[in-house]
């Protein structure tokens, strides 16, 4: 379905700007994406639906657990089979990690909830997802 391309260590790399410059610094993104940050521990996920930026996911480890964070489908990619492939492909690659989610997004909560992830409670708007080992909860 989607092309992936891993980005480490982001912080001076162009290729990588050269796809998500925007999503830093258009007051557009910055509106949908308030918290929008990137960090040199921060490994980002880009999905392309041939050379077009489809979507893009950001994870952050720490010693309790992987968060992934900025998970986030352009517009003309907004669907359900669209947000379960990019769902199921980060799954996949930490299965084995405790993983949380913080979303708003009603489709990717119907997506998160259908693979096995638990929602934990609220923060605002968002609501926390877990998945992984109970002591993550």
């Amino acid at each position: 379905m989607f092309e992936v391309k891993e980005f480490m260590d982001t912080c001076n790399d162009g290729d990588f700007y050269k796809y998500m410059g925007r999503f830093f610094a258009e007051r557009i993104f910055k509106r949908e994406l308030p918290y929008l940050i990137n960090d040199h521990e921060k490994i980002w996920y880009l999905f392309f639906d041939k050379k077009t930026l489809a979507g893009f996911c950001g994870v952050m480890m720490n010693q309790f657990s992987t968060s992934f964070t900025d998970f986030y489908l352009l517009p003309a990619y907004r669907n359900e089979e669209n947000c379960r492939f990019m769902a199921s492909y980060m799954l996949q690659l930490y299965h084995t990690e405790k993983i949380r989610i913080l979303t708003n997004s009603p489709e990717e909560m119907k997506v998160w909830e259908s693979l096995g992830f638990v929602k934990t409670g609220y923060k605002g708007s968002y609501t926390n997802y877990v998945y992984g080992e109970e002591e993550c909860v």
